[in-house]
This record gives structure tokens, C-alpha cells and sequence, in this order.
């Protein structure tokens, strides 16, 4: 009985979480549901930021899946701008003539590596999300939860590398501060992935003495 029930929980549990949720008037269907997005970023680490990211991805049709899956998009927008501009930084600093040391130089190229994955890593999260299925959710949203960590952890490495290293302050600064700007849009994306994660975790435990 007690498989039966936890069965039967998982599959309410993915009704709701795939199922959009009804709108009672065209006033509220012309905009996102402030109130599911607010109260879904209120713990997040940027929940300013968090709010302005889902308000700009969603659509109308928002279920808590779509809120992960949007904060990963736009983790996944920043990132790849931010692999772009070091492969950018990296290149111009190993022209001819450019006074950059060796050391600096291996730190940016560390830093293209580390954030490459990153956006490799974050795809690999969204694709999951976009591929839940009931009998593999707790495995397919530990994928995520990782691939989403390592991504947030490869950005603080990127910048204590260059740290270490004997760059031009300018440079450090600058890396820094882009770094630090795709790092807030993983942090929150990971916050709303572990949340799918306990909410799932929740429901089959709710009636598990009877």
C-alpha cells in the first residue's frame, strides 16, 4: 500500500508540476503571475534579480518547472556572453608585442576553460529539466542540481586564479565583475532547481505513517 501511495503522490506531485495553472480573467493572463514568481524567489541569494529574470522569461503558461528552466536560460545567456569576452580578453593579451606575463596569460586561459564549461555544464542542466520523467526525477534532478553547482564554482575559480596571478589590476577588476554578474544568474538558478528538488522530496512523505 505504501508503494501505491507513493506512487500515486509522484504522479499529483508531476500533474502539478507540468500542468499550467488556469487564469481567471484576461487581466491576469496578459501578464506573468507575480505572485508565484515573488514568492518562488523570496529565499533566492538575488531575489531582486530573480524576480526581474522570470518576469522577462516566462510566459503566461507558468508552472514551477518553467521557473527553473528560465533561470537556467538566462544563466546560460550571461555565461556564454562572459566565455566570449575572456576568449576576447585572452586573445588580445597574447598578440605580439603584449607586455602580459606568462602567469596572467595561464590564468585567462584557465578562466576560458573553467566558464566554457560552465556553459557546457548549463545546457547540460537545462537539457535534463526539459527531460524529466517520473521514474528517473530524483537521479535526473541530481544531474542538475551538480552541473549547476560546478558551473557556479567554476566562476569563483576563474577569479581566484586571476587573482593569484600578477595582472594588471584593471584586468582583474574587469574579469571580476563579469564573472560575478553571471555568477548571481546561477546562483538563483541553482536556488530554484534545489527548490524543485525538496518540493518533490516533500510530497511523498506527507501521509507516510498511515
Amino acid at each position: 500500500m505504501m508503494q501505491t501511495h507513493n506512487s500515486l503522490t509522484l504522479h499529483a506531485f508531476f500533474m502539478i508540476l507540468f500542468m499550467s495553472p488556469t487564469f481567471p480573467s484576461s487581466a491576469t493572463a496578459a501578464r506573468p503571475p507575480q505572485d508565484l514568481i515573488r514568492s518562488s524567489c523570496a529565499q533566492a541569494r538575488y531575489p531582486t534579480l530573480c524576480v526581474q529574470t522570470l518576469t522577462n522569461q516566462v510566459g503566461l503558461t507558468t508552472k514551477p518547472l518553467d521557473l527553473a528552466q528560465a533561470s537556467v536560460k538566462a544563466s546560460i545567456t550571461h555565461t556564454l556572453t562572459l566565455s566570449v569576452y575572456l576568449k576576447k580578453t585572452l586573445k588580445s593579451n597574447m598578440v605580439a608585442g603584449s607586455t602580459t606575463t606568462s602567469r596572467t596569460r595561464v590564468a585567462l586561459r584557465d578562466c576560458v576553460t573553467q566558464i566554457s564549461d560552465s556553459v557546457l555544464q548549463l545546457n547540460q542542466t537545462l537539457n535534463e529539466l526539459k527531460h524529466l520523467r517520473m521514474g528517473t526525477f530524483e537521479w535526473q534532478m541530481s544531474n542538475a542540481q551538480t552541473w549547476a553547482s560546478t558551473a557556479f564554482t567554476n566562476g569563483n575559480s576563474c577569479i581566484n586564479g586571476l587573482n593569484r596571478s600578477d595582472a594588471e589590476k584593471k584586468v582583474k577588476l574587469e574579469v571580476k565583475r563579469k564573472v560575478t554578474d553571471a555568477s548571481m544568474f546561477i546562483s538563483n538558478a541553482l536556488y530554484l532547481i534545489n527548490r524543485l528538488g525538496e518540493s518533490m522530496n516533500q510530497k511523498p512523505h506527507s501521509n507516510s505513517n498511515n
